[in-house]
């Protein structure tokens, strides 16, 4: 069988840790292009993986690959998607799909009117925690839902090559950036949002802190902290009628269910044959998901029509933004004493 000629427009750090070690590994992938600004560094990613075309300019893969995975600034997601699309190119884009609900229409109809594969990189999906979980949320074990409590959190220390995470024009603050994992994952697990109050610490610029208050369409309520300046508990919280679920954050987390009047249910995590050992089986399993869409005129796991279910609650919570409270600007009441 042929391989899939992919071009990689955007060498950044995701791309050097993750998307180019996973191609490397992957016999149904034939990397043709890397497409970057940096010239200097992406060509010796190109001599490293001997790949035949650099250039500056993700125009020059017209022609030339079958597919692209769009590793770019967030507010260039939409924009190169739908004009690759427009030109018969599959696509799979890093989270998030698009910054805007429009952005995100217009490349579903870009592809779906030329049969071609749109996947959204919202790994989180691919683990088999993730897929237990929701397997077992699915069985009604828990009973009805009633509240959710989810905190993520840590200091920022992704080695980021460009800036674009703290531009506000970019989408770069904590919601669009690990937000869009952690509200994706909840909405897979419990279904849609029918209510949103959202308060960050943005001020001007982009939010290191932000929550969302949420109602769900089944009828639960909780809230979703998030942080890039504080260690939280990085933990998903899922209470209902019949018991609770904690999961933690990450690859392959330790998972705890108490079912009611029955203590611990069972502490531990998932382990299959294939178990998950970190982040670069993640992106093997979506490469191979990719590749079997494009190759069987298949849905991908992760389509753009589910890209598009977080990114309208996010516009929704920019669209109704209040401001964070902060301990440090509250006037605190002063009483005074008579001698």
């Amino acid at each position: 069988m042929n391989k899939i000629k992919i071009a990689v427009i955007g060498c950044g750090k995701v791309t050097e840790t993750f998307h180019l070690p996973a191609l490397a590994k992957s016999d149904q992938f034939e990397v043709t292009a890397l497409i970057d600004m940096d010239l200097t560094k992406t060509k010796l990613y190109a001599d490293q993986y001997n790949v035949p075309v650099v250039s500056d300019d993700y125009k020059k893969v017209f022609g030339i690959v079958d597919a692209a995975i769009i590793a770019l600034p967030h507010q260039l997601h939409g924009i190169v998607g739908l004009d690759l699309l427009k030109n018969g190119v599959h696509v799979l884009i890093e989270k998030p799909l698009a910054l805007t609900k429009q952005e995100c229409e217009e490349m579903i109809k870009a592809a779906d009117s030329s049969d071609l594969v749109l996947s959204v990189g919202l790994l989180r999906r691919y683990y088999e925690a993730s897929q237990y979980i929701k397997e077992l949320l699915g069985s009604n074990m828990l009973g009805k839902i009633l509240s959710f409590d989810i905190r993520e959190g840590s200091i920022f220390n992704w080695p980021s090559s460009s800036d674009f995470m703290f531009k506000k024009n970019a989408g770069g603050g904590v919601l669009f950036d690990t937000g869009v994992h952690t509200v994706d994952t909840l909405i897979w697990w419990l279904g849609d949002v029918d209510e949103v109050n959202y308060y960050d610490d943005a001020m001007g610029g982009v939010e290191a802190n932000a929550e969302l208050h949420l109602v769900m369409k089944n009828g639960a309520k909780g809230i979703v902290e998030l942080s890039r300046t504080r260690n939280l508990r990085n933990t998903y919280v899922i209470k209902g009628e019949l018991g609770s679920l904690e999961v933690g954050i990450g690859v392959n987390p330790e998972i705890s269910l108490h079912l009611k009047n029955r203590g611990p249910f069972f502490t531990g995590q998932v382990v299959k044959a294939q178990m998950d050992r970190n982040n670069l089986d993640i992106f093997a399993r979506q490469l191979k998901d990719f590749a079997f869409a494009i190759t069987n005129n298949a849905s991908p796991f992760v389509s753009g029509t589910e890209g598009m279910r977080v990114i309208e609650i996010l516009e929704a919570c920019h669209n109704k933004k209040q401001q964070l409270h902060e301990p440090w600007m509250a006037v605190p009441k002063r009483t005074y004493e008579l001698n």
